[in-house]
Formats: structure tokens, sequence, C-alpha cells
């Protein structure tokens, strides 16, 4: 995947202790790992919030058919670990 060079400012002593960790990794290395991770959770964080807001949606009924589905779900599931 093409890579673009940018310039960044960071606090010396949090670059300091990065790279004292990174074991040999470079700063681009650490950089894009980071922005990686940020970004992985920023999207798990969106869907949380997306699927609790379709639970939050479901009225009486809706919620009770689903808690049967889950509940046969985890029966299910508890009898294939066995």
């Amino acid at each position: 995947m093409p890579k673009a060079k940018i310039s960044v400012t960071v606090e010396r002593s949090l670059l300091r202790d990065c790279e004292r960790i990174a074991r040999g990794a470079s700063r681009s290395e650490l950089f894009e790992a980071a922005l990686a991770r940020w970004l992985r959770d920023w999207r798990r964080q969106r869907l949380e919030e997306e699927i609790e807001r379709y639970y939050a949606s479901l009225g009486t009924a809706a919620r009770a058919k689903d808690s049967e589905w889950a509940e046969l779900g985890g029966r299910l599931l508890g009898e294939t670990w066995k």
C-alpha cells in the first residue's frame, strides 16, 4: 500500500518512552501502529454504539423474541463446548 510522508510534533518524553520500548521499530512503524490501533478502536466503538441504538429501538415483543433466541443460542453453544 502506498505511504504518505507527514510531519508530526509530539511531546519529547512520550517519544523517548515509545522509542525505549519499541524493540527496534522505526518511528514510522510506531506511528502507523498507533494510528491503526486508534482507528480499530474508533470503529469498534461506533459499532458498539450502533448495536446499542438498535437494541434500544426494539419494542417489547422484539426484545422478548431476541431474548429467546439469545437463550437458545447460549444453550446450544454450551452443549457444543462440552
